[in-house]
């Protein structure tokens, strides 16, 4: 007879929805845990073994699958290091079928599969499945109508003024959960909107707070820390000058009701700011904006040769141009479309270049009986032609552009540029003897669409050393070199800390503390974002959130440089 056991090796899982009594030396997880733990003992006889590790999840919510310990769980099991997930309950595994799936399509692969201590039913049956199921159907419809109960729980608390917790704003306090009038705070308020009144703008108010080291109101964190404390931006400023709970008013989806606690604001003071906020607030139609889309209507085809048309989305006050296919223009929204800011950059910049260097033009002018003088000042022309193209304004950048362009062609992985010969020639005032090319000047050049931020952007990537282009993102070299002027004011005070340096300087410590890591960044990497030659979608945020490993060639592979 075989004496050998199959060793089982069982990870527990425990989770608990909210933070509540975490902090007790025995709490929730606690007691799944030792249940769990009792019941493997009781399966010894099968081989069952519980693990080292604990996966433990207090505080977050079985709605989805953003949990740590779910995540370490889950990818031990796809290592091959958990035969059997053991829980209280299975609602503590997933309240949602649809991640349960996900979860149990997981288990099967690796042969793997879950037990519930308080609830027993086999899986392997249609019976059991369809249990099962049942389970999980009421454990999301419980997580759904809880979800509703809270948040009409916090609409009927606003609608009797009651505030219902957030980011205190600048002015008030919170003493036993109510709002109440800080005085210094509520005079600041105060002046802030009186200087706005007298201002041109927003972004000149934030200028003269700035010089008068006026910052945002310090909010204290759960886990002890702070955040605030810096110097006032536009979007700040927007909202502290729109905010009605400055009127004594609490505000649910944009609906306002009187609040309990005190206004600090009078309503005429009020009023006239809100009267400035819509004549020059953000997208204001007060703002004299200058045509700048249409430099290339009517030039621009698709790869089909088919002609793109100008058209436009309007979003509030803000209008966005773009290239589209006629069929998109009248309404088929899957058809292809450009940015028309995008298109119309790329065009005037590499035909601004062209010109501005003169090689492929010479192409041109060779072709003619030129003398050498003739020949060097119609180069210098083109030059002069290029140089004026890169700052004209949008009326002359136009008459440029057509006089001098025949076509443009828009790919999926590139954009082609046709300059009409004989139209070069004649803008430039080329005289004597020529025969034009029989093909035109063509400049190729590879875009592609780039999703940045919340908008598909249509981006050159870097071009070869030789072309002398580059895709260069100042604001990526800037971080850099904040990074290391960081690093200066930490050497010259080594008795100060960086949150201490970021207070004296009126700056969030927290984003001063990421830039400081960027100095130990490769420097392989940092060439390459000096030279242009970084990923396309390296960006400023993406390097301050990144966890930068201390290994410059895992650096590298995390950021995809090199």
């Amino acid at each position: 007879m075989d004496r050998t056991k199959k060793i089982v090796r069982c990870a527990i899982y425990t989770r608990k929805s909210t933070e509540d009594g975490l902090e007790q030396e025995y709490n929730s997880l606690d007691a799944q845990y030792d249940a769990c733990t009792a019941y493997a003992l009781s399966q010894r006889h099968e081989g069952w073994t519980v693990t080292k590790d604990r996966y433990d999840d207090g505080g977050f919510s079985g709605g989805n699958l953003e949990r740590p310990g779910l995540k370490r769980l889950l990818a031990d099991i796809e290592v091959g290091k958990v035969d059997i997930i053991l829980l209280y309950k299975i609602d503590r595994l997933t309240r949602s079928l649809s991640d349960f799936a996900k979860i149990v399509e997981i288990l099967d692969r690796k042969c793997a599969s879950f037990v519930s201590i308080t609830q027993s039913f086999n899986t392997t049956t249609s019976m059991g499945r369809l249990t099962l199921n049942m389970l999980l159907s009421f454990a999301q419809f419980e997580r759904e109508v809880t979800g509703e109960r809270i948040r009409d729980k916090i609409y009927a608390s606003k609608r009797k003024g009651i505030w219902m917790g957030g980011p205190v704003p600048l002015g008030y306090d919170v003493i036993d959960r109510k709002l109440v009038v800080n005085k210094v705070e509520a005079e600041r308020v105060r002046h802030i909107m009186q200087l706005y009144l007298k201002v041109a703008s927003v972004p000149e108010l934030v200028d003269t707070l700035a010089k008068s080291s006026s910052l945002t109101k310090v909010q204290q964190r759960k886990d002890g820390g702070t955040r605030g404390g810096c110097h006032f931006k536009r979007g700040n400023l927007y909202h502290l000058l729109s905010n009605r709970i400055y009127r004594g008013m609490t505000v649910h989806k944009g609906e306002a009701f009187e609040g309990e606690h005190e206004a600090i604001v009078s309503e005429d003071l009020w009023d006239q700011v809100q009267v400035k906020l819509a004549k020059q607030g953000q997208g204001g139609s007060s703002r004299k904006v200058s045509a700048r889309t249409g430099v290339l209507a009517g030039l621009i085809y698709n790869a089909e040769g088919t002609p793109m048309v100008l058209t436009h989305t309007q979003k509030g006050n803000r209008r966005f141009h773009y290239y589209a296919n006629r069929y998109e223009a009248l309404g088929d929204t899957t058809a292809s479309r450009v940015n028309a800011r995008d298109i119309e950059d790329i065009v005037v910049g590499q035909l601004s270049q062209t010109l501005a260097l003169g090689i492929q033009v010479q192409s041109v002018l060779l072709d003619g009986t030129y003398t050498a003088d003739q020949l060097h000042n119609l180069i210098s022309r083109c030059r002069q032609l290029g140089t004026e193209l890169t700052a004209a304004k949008y009326i002359r950048k136009q008459a440029i552009v057509r006089n001098v362009l025949g076509r443009v062609e828009l790919h999926e992985d590139r954009v082609v540029i046709k300059i009409d010969n004989r139209s070069l020639l004649n803008v430039i005032s080329a005289e004597g003897a020529i025969q034009p090319s029989s093909s035109d000047l063509i400049i190729e050049r590879e875009a592609i669409r780039l999703r940045r931020g919340k908008a598909l952007r249509l981006i050159i990537p870097a071009a070869s050393a030789g072309e002398g282009v580059s895709l260069r993102d100042d604001k990526l070299v800037m971080l850099l070199a904040e990074s290391r002027a960081i690093m200066a004011q930490i050497a010259t005070n080594p008795d100060k800390s960086v949150p201490t340096l970021a207070a004296e300087q009126g700056r969030c410590r927290v984003r001063m503390m990421k830039v400081a890591k960027l100095v130990c960044l490769d420097p392989y990497i940092v060439t390459a974002i000096v030279e242009g030659r970084q990923p396309l979608k390296l960006t400023p945020s993406r390097l301050l959130a990144a966890d930068l490993p201390l290994a410059w060639a895992d650096q590298r592979q995390l950021l995809g440089v090199g």
